[in-house]
């Protein structure tokens, strides 16, 4: 009866031991170079739409915002500003410009052009590329600590210096609402994995 019993747990440990190998095929790197996890906050990140009130930690929020700060900027000169808009009195002005889903947190971005570099070939101003390139790492940061985030542009930016005086000596690029997804619309919506193929997009020389 012992030896029936050893025999049957060692059997139970080789089943064991198979779902675990099964389950390892599931954690395989899909890509040859660097990291699956970093491909997968690129791939689960999407738009959303409605946010519960749900706050924000302050340690997500300071990370999200070193992000920010380490972005890179044409020339090293960054030219862009941040303004972290959340308290209940701040959103309601915000909102009298966008409604931003609700989100508990909206990061502003701005830029000066005079701070920013300029390319001396045909004058253009990196000022906007480089507060797009800081709103890509705040947004994609924010996806690596959990948080539903969505890229606003549809707003009247004199509104939002009006309102937000702060903001007043500074082109106002972009928004970005952060928080928890509401259970009913926070989900992505059907544009989500609509993406152009890669041979629609790159050509090779």
């Amino acid at each position: 009866m012992k030896k029936k019993f050893f025999s049957r747990l060692t059997d139970l440990t080789k089943v064991k031991d198979r779902a675990a190998f099964a389950d390892v095929e599931q954690h395989i790197k899909k890509h040859k170079y660097g990291s699956d996890a970093f491909m997968n906050i690129l791939q689960s990140r999407y738009s959303c739409h409605s946010f519960n009130h749900h706050p924000v930690s302050a340690s997500k929020l300071e990370m999200i915002l070193e992000a920010g700060r380490l972005a890179p900027s044409a020339g090293n000169c960054q030219p862009v500003r941040i303004w972290v808009v959340k308290s209940e009195e701040a959103l309601a002005r915000l909102r009298q410009v966008h409604p931003c889903y609700g989100a508990p947190v909206v990061l502003v971005v701005g830029c000066r052009n005079e701070e920013a570099w300029v390319r001396p070939s045909d004058g253009i101003n990196a000022a906007k590329t480089d507060a797009a390139v800081v709103l890509s790492h705040l947004m994609l940061t924010a996806t690596d600590a959990g948080l539903a985030n969505m890229w606003i542009w549809d707003f009247d930016p004199s509104k939002v210096r009006e309102l937000l005086p702060e903001t007043r000596n500074h082109g106002i690029y972009g928004l970005l609402a952060i928080g928890h997804p509401s259970a009913t619309d926070g989900r992505p919506t059907e544009l989500h994995d609509q993406r152009k193929k890669l041979e629609d997009i790159v050509t090779e020389l």
